[in-house]
């Protein structure tokens, strides 16, 4: 299975990402979230796959979040499926948060969920 691949239907378009997303795959996961956010206008981000990530990686995520809120597209994370290593990650890194972040103005942060059963 490849670490990004790009899934559309009529009403969405899903990324998917799988395995250890760090720095040594950081221009391969640019390139997928650019092809990601340049293919519709409601987009999901399927985190379900991965093992492993680092900083890195929850900064481009920080940062195509932003990107399709200026560009008025609807980003939602898939949380469902979403490993509970890949969850203490985020804790860990300060990443999961009760409310938005100042940088994201009056939208929800991408990192605060509720745990969906």
């Amino acid at each position: 299975m490849k670490p990004f691949e790009i899934v559309a239907s009529p009403d969405q378009t899903q990324l998917r990402v799988s395995g250890d997303i760090s720095i040594q795959n950081a221009q391969e996961c640019l390139e997928a979230l650019r092809d990601f956010q340049g293919s519709g206008n409601r987009l999901v981000l399927d985190l379900g796959g991965v093992t492993g990530a680092d900083v890195s990686f929850l900064q481009m995520i920080c940062s195509l979040h932003r990107t399709c809120l200026r560009a008025g597209q609807n980003l939602t994370l898939k949380t469902k499926n979403m490993p509970e290593e890949f969850k203490a990650i985020l804790e860990m890194a300060g990443y999961r948060r009760p409310k938005a972040c100042t940088l994201g103005g009056d939208n929800p942060c991408l990192w605060s969920w509720r745990d969906e059963k």
